[in-house]
C-alpha cells in the first residue's frame, strides 16, 4: 500500500494533493518512501471542510441559542437541550437559582469545614457534586416532560439534526453539495468561495 501513491505520482506527477485528515496522515507516513524512490515529496494540503447553514436552520439556531457543536451529541441530546431552553421562563429562573444556591452554600460550607478538619474537604466537594447532579437530573426530567407535551420542539430538534449533523456525521459526509446548488443556483458557489477562510484549516460554518 505504501508504494501505490509513489508509483501513481511517478506515472502522473501531482502538483499538490488535497485530502482529508486521514489522507494527510497517510501521506505523512509514506514521506520517507517518496524521498527514497522519487527524491521528492508531493505537497499535501488539508481539504476544505465546512457546514452550510440555510436560513430556516439559522433561525432555529438563533431561536434556541444553539451553536453547531451543540448538535454533535446526537438527535436525542439535541431534543433535550432545546426542550430545556423551552421551559417556562420562571421555571428556568428557579433552576438557575437552585444551581447558584448550591454553589454558594457549599462553597461557604467547604471553607468552614476545611478550617475544622481539612480531611473533610473532599467529602464536601463530593456532596456539592451530588447536589448539583440531582438538580441537573431534575432539570433533564422537566425538559423531557416539556418535550412530550410539545411536539414542535421535537420537530425543530430533528430539523436541526438532519440538516447539520445527519446520521451523527458531518453534513459534508451525508448530504451532497449538489443538492444545495440545485436549491440556490450556481451563485451559491461564488458565495461559498468568498466566505472561505483559506488561512483556517479547521471546520468552518458558512451561512447560505
Amino acid at each position: 500500500m505504501l508504494f501505490r501513491p509513489v508509483v501513481q505520482d511517478y506515472l502522473l506527477p501531482t502538483l499538490t494533493y488535497v485530502g482529508g485528515a486521514a489522507e494527510v496522515a497517510y501521506f505523512a507516513q509514506v514521506g520517507v518512501v517518496y524521498e527514497k524512490l522519487l527524491g521528492r515529496i508531493t505537497p499535501v494540503l488539508p481539504r476544505f471542510s465546512a457546514t452550510l447553514v440555510e436560513p430556516k436552520v439559522e433561525r432555529l439556531l438563533t431561536r434556541y441559542d444553539l451553536k453547531l457543536p451543540d448538535l454533535f451529541q446526537g438527535p436525542a441530546k439535541a431534543r433535550e437541550t432545546i426542550a430545556a431552553k423551552s421551559l417556562p421562563a420562571d421555571l428556568q429562573a428557579r433552576f438557575s437559582e437552585a444551581y447558584a444556591s448550591v454553589e454558594q452554600s457549599m462553597t461557604a460550607l467547604r471553607d468552614s469545614i476545611g478550617k475544622l478538619d481539612a480531611t473533610l474537604i473532599g467529602a464536601s466537594d463530593r456532596a456539592r457534586m451530588s447536589m448539583w447532579y440531582q438538580v441537573n437530573r431534575l432539570q433533564r426530567r422537566a425538559a423531557r416532560a416539556e418535550l412530550l407535551r410539545n411536539e414542535v420542539i421535537a420537530r425543530h430538534a430533528d430539523t436541526l439534526s438532519n440538516a447539520l449533523f445527519p446520521n451523527k456525521a458531518l453534513q459534508e459526509r451525508e448530504i451532497g453539495g449538489v443538492s444545495f446548488v440545485a436549491r440556490y443556483g450556481p451563485s451559491l458557489l461564488e458565495k461559498i468561495y468568498s466566505a472561505i477562510r483559506t488561512d483556517c484549516h479547521d471546520h468552518q460554518v458558512i451561512d447560505v
